[in-house]
């Protein structure tokens, strides 16, 4: 006879199966690093004699706090920032860059290690982002983000602000003829509805695009390095540009 599973445990075990697939984690690699046969892990997975031990370490292998399953996942957490949240980010600029990071899977020790943030002012960002709500710090010192990844701000808000002031330069100075410039552009004849359509899609590429830097951090490959990405649709003035050859008619 099957056994029937709570929903709390199987909601445990379908984000567990789910985080698996989207970091590209083969259950071989997984059974090999548990010191388990292959066979073990799959009915782990289907819940048949997995212990809070054992799911502990299956989540630690694969760079995930155990809570993260216990919470239900990503859809209790917040949307869109408070106001004086965006404040507080918008006002310390090292404050804010830990957080994005943290925001895309950075631990502690990689924002120590990668962005060269000192340990005393490590320390001092992440119990000022506990204290904003912002993450959660767990026993071992792991974070988690308590707001998705695809969070929003304000549209002329403070982020916003800082954005243009600190951020956009960043993109609008990069030479797009370099070698490793990757980019794709076009012009389309489209409404504002049309426009609304690509930006979702930019919304969709972007947890795409979030899967394949995970199933790479899976995979431990040592080529990584932190790429700018930037996806924007508007209207485009065609009178501008063919001012010119009108002027030569």
């Amino acid at each position: 006879m099957t056994k029937t599973r709570r929903p709390g445990i199987a909601t445990i075990l379908s984000t567990l199966r789910r985080e698996l697939k989207g970091r590209g984690v083969r259950v071989g690699q997984l059974a090999q690093d548990m010191g388990v046969a292959e066979p073990t892990i799959w009915r782990w997975l289907r819940g048949d004699g997995l212990t809070l031990d054992r799911l502990d370490e299956m989540c630690a292998l694969i760079g995930m706090d155990m809570r993260d399953l216990m919470a239900g996942a990503e859809d209790e957490r917040l949307e869109n920032f408070t106001l004086a949240q965006e404040r507080v980010l918008a006002a310390d600029r090292g404050l804010a860059l830990a957080f994005f990071a943290i925001l895309n899977g950075a631990q502690p020790r990689d924002l120590e290690r990668e962005l060269g943030l000192p340990q005393h002012r490590l320390g001092d960002h992440i119990d000022r982002l506990a204290r904003l709500g912002l993450i959660d710090v767990g026993p071992s010192g792991r974070v988690r983000p308590m707001v998705r990844r695809s969070v929003r701000w304000r549209r002329g808000g403070p982020l916003s602000a800082a954005f243009e002031r600190t951020v956009k330069p960043l993109f609008m100075s990069m030479d797009f003829g370099a070698e490793d410039a990757l980019y794709v552009s076009d012009m389309v004849i489209m409404s504002k509805a049309g426009r609304a359509r690509v930006h979702a899609l930019f919304e969709a590429l972007r947890d795409d695009i979030h899967i394949i830097g995970e199933q790479e951090k899976a995979a431990r490959l040592d080529d990584r390095e932190w790429s700018g990405v930037l996806m924007m649709v508007r209207p485009f003035d065609m009178d501008e540009t063919t001012a010119e050859w009108r002027a030569k008619n």
